[in-house]
């Protein structure tokens, strides 16, 4: 049997504090002597029996009876192993008086394995009547823990604070939480037997069979999805849900459902963005005022200045001192480098070419502007794409403007790349450097508690046009910014 044996029957080895060990001991030393002398017979107070004549056996053949009972009594209080000690000392003790001393060699060897089987199967039934009570006692237990752990899933799944239901290939629920009713509007008995058709948008059928389609090829949904519910008085609810296969027997038998509604949270979000994109939209249109004041006046102004001190300076060698002349020239050089610091700012602020001729040229320029202020050459890389709309071309070009910017100021990078991809009906603006890069925190909503609130801002914008942002960047490898954004706007 090995360890696994010694470990099922550790706890029932005899201990010395035993009280039956130590009465089957004194018993089976009391019985020895008296098989190989007259012990027995000896003790004032059993001396006047005769136990073996009113039995009609020799005292031997009930000594050996005997020695049966008491295997049977250590095998019965002792387990097997008690037992199996005992009889094997039995053994001894009868086959050496059988060979030894016994004028009746032939009897006392067939009395003494006569009772050896009889102990041994004894022995063997016993420890068979105690696994099967124990295994017995396990199964009960196992039971009422079963049990006790069903009851406690039906408390979670019927108060869980989550909508889940069960419904078979078809779309029938088979039954649901209480969770259900405050999603839907319908009590449990109303929810049994009818087809999840029955509550779902128009819209969002589509979407359902996708998902149904997708579960059926054995594929998992990674993700939560979204799904518009139409509820029992008409209204529309938002939940966001996780759906599962149910698998039987190798076969698809249903799907379980766990749904939460999103519906405030999403008229939240949808209040945020829309105070979002009011936000933005009048600082475009103050960075526009202001790109438009610096160009037709303040620049214009700055022009006629300078055109004032250069004519000044051309009649200062007849009027005025040399030196004066030369300080003229120097304000004439300052005044230059003002007007085109103006212009400069002008463009970045809301460039003109964004506006006339698109969002292609617009990065060109973008490009060529960070090569010329930092040095850093950046490659342009296009795809013929589509016309986009106005907001989604100022959203990817903020974000390339941005991305760029950060290369500049925190990178260390001598290149960068644009790269513009179109795929179906969704942009792709990927913007990469060979700098010295950075750790990505685990999420990109963690890029605010790190003070990168450039990134922060750059994924805002994506999701103004129902794009996303994708970072990746490794320490000493450079980073890699990705806005995808689709080719069209729904609002």
């Amino acid at each position: 049997m090995g360890i696994s044996y010694l470990r099922e029957y550790r706890g029932r080895i005899p201990g010395l504090r035993n009280l039956h060990l130590w009465i089957i001991i004194i018993l089976f030393i009391i019985l020895t002597l008296s098989h190989f002398t007259q012990f027995v017979t000896q003790l004032p107070l059993l001396g006047g029996l005769s136990l073996p004549a009113a039995l009609e056996l020799s005292r031997h053949s009930l000594e050996r009876f005997l020695y049966l009972l008491l295997v049977l009594y250590a095998g019965w209080t002792l387990g097997i192993i008690g037992g199996g000690a005992l009889l094997l000392s039995s053994t001894v003790a009868m086959l050496a008086r059988a060979f030894l001393i016994s004028p009746n060699f032939r009897d006392a060897l067939l009395e003494s394995l006569a009772s050896l089987v009889i102990g041994a199967l004894a022995i063997t039934l016993m420890e068979a009547y105690h696994q099967n009570k124990q295994r017995q006692e396990r199964l009960e237990k196992a039971m009422k823990d079963l049990e006790s752990s069903r009851r406690t899933l039906d408390d979670l799944f019927a108060n869980a604070s989550d909508a889940i239901w069960v419904h078979d290939i078809e779309g029938n629920i088979i039954f649901s939480n209480k969770a259900c009713e405050k999603l839907t509007g319908y009590s449990v008995s109303e929810l049994t037997g009818k087809n999840v058709c029955e509550f779902l948008a128009p819209e969002s059928l589509t979407l359902a069979r996708q998902v149904k389609d997708t579960l059926l090829r054995g594929e998992a949904m990674e993700h939560r999805y979204e799904q518009r519910l139409i509820k029992k008085d008409g209204s529309e609810a938002i939940m966001q849900l996780a759906t599962r296969l149910i698998i039987s027997d190798g076969k698809p038998q249903a799907f379980q459902n766990m749904a939460h509604d999103i519906t405030e949270e999403r008229k939240l979000q949808d209040n945020l963005q829309f105070y979002l994109r009011q936000v933005l939209q009048a600082q475009e249109e103050e960075r526009k005022r202001l790109a438009r004041e610096l160009h037709d006046d303040t620049s214009q102004q700055i022009l006629l200045l300078t055109h004032g001190v250069d004519d000044f300076a051309s009649k200062a060698d007849t009027y005025l001192p040399q030196e004066l002349g030369n300080e003229l020239g120097r304000l004439y050089e300052l005044s230059q480098q003002i007007y085109q610091g103006i212009k400069r700012y002008a463009q970045a602020l809301r460039p003109g070419i964004l506006d006339d001729l698109g969002l292609l040229p617009a990065l060109k320029w973008l490009a060529q502007e960070m090569n010329n202020l930092a040095g850093i050459e950046v490659q342009v890389k296009t795809d013929t794409i589509p016309p986009l709309p106005p907001e989604t071309q100022l959203v990817l070009f903020r974000i390339a403007q941005e991305a760029l910017n950060n290369v500049h100021r925190h990178s260390g990078a001598s290149e960068a790349s644009i790269t513009v991809e179109c795929q179906k009906a969704e942009v792709r603006v990927t913007i990469s450097d060979n700098g010295k890069g950075f750790e990505l925190p685990r999420k990109l909503s963690d890029f605010a508690g790190q003070g990168k609130l450039g990134l922060t801002g750059m994924a805002e914008r994506a999701r103004l046009i129902s794009g996303e942002l994708e970072v990746s960047s490794q320490v000493g490898k450079g980073t890699k910014i990705i806005v995808k954004a689709p080719t069209k706007l729904y609002n």
